[in-house]
């Protein structure tokens, strides 16, 4: 069952924001040491939409204000150029429900294309892989409560941090989904430890 995962490649984008995850911030203060500032900006300050395709052999990465069209363009450029290295010639597309995916613009162009789309329900985090990786991408890019004062600086550390990620921890969170479709039926649809 593992292996015909490994023909999917997930699709998400992600918001990252100049002043922490989602414009929040929480860190522990150490009583010891001088209080360190945490500053929050109106709407963050300033954000990067990163996108990102992963699959069993290989990672895709890109950043930019996100569009149908331009997701289309994305899906073209750095996707399907990409696809059968990092999931083989019989790929699968794996995007989540988001307004733009569903658009009849892109609906029309996966048509064309003869691409396959994977059937997705809606609020599945737990289902979803990628969503493991920008969790591993939000730490690393905030690492010690950091903030950034450039949309620059912030693209800089999440292009650095994006190649960070081992292929091998990829290759594990494929490997897991047997056992994550297993708990979410187990559960219901509930909450899992994924």
């Amino acid at each position: 069952m593992e292996k015909k995962w490994r023909k999917v490649i997930f699709f998400d984008e992600k918001m990252f924001n100049l002043d922490g995850p989602d414009g929040f911030n929480y860190y522990f203060n150490d009583l010891r040491k001088d209080n360190f500032i945490l500053s929050r900006r109106q709407a963050g300050g300033g954000s990067v939409m990163v996108w990102s395709g992963i699959g069993y052999s290989g990672k895709k990465f890109c950043s930019g204000k996100i569009t149908s069209k331009r997701y289309i363009e994305v899906i073209n450029e750095q996707i399907n150029s990409h696809a059968v290295r990092i999931a083989g010639p019989n790929f699968i597309f794996q995007q989540d429900n988001a307004s733009i995916h569903r658009a009849k613009v892109v609906r029309d162009y996966f048509s064309e294309k003869n691409i396959q789309v994977l059937e997705w329900p809606g609020y599945s985090p737990d289902l979803n892989i990628i969503e493991n990786c920008w969790g591993n991408l939000s730490r690393a890019v905030y690492r010690g409560s950091r903030q950034f004062t450039s949309v620059e600086e912030l693209k800089k550390v999440i292009v650095d941090e994006w190649q960070n990620i081992n292929q091998d921890v990829i290759k594990k969170l494929y490997d897991s989904l047997p056992d994550r479709m297993i708990e979410v039926i187990s559960k219901s649809g509930g909450s899992t430890k994924y």
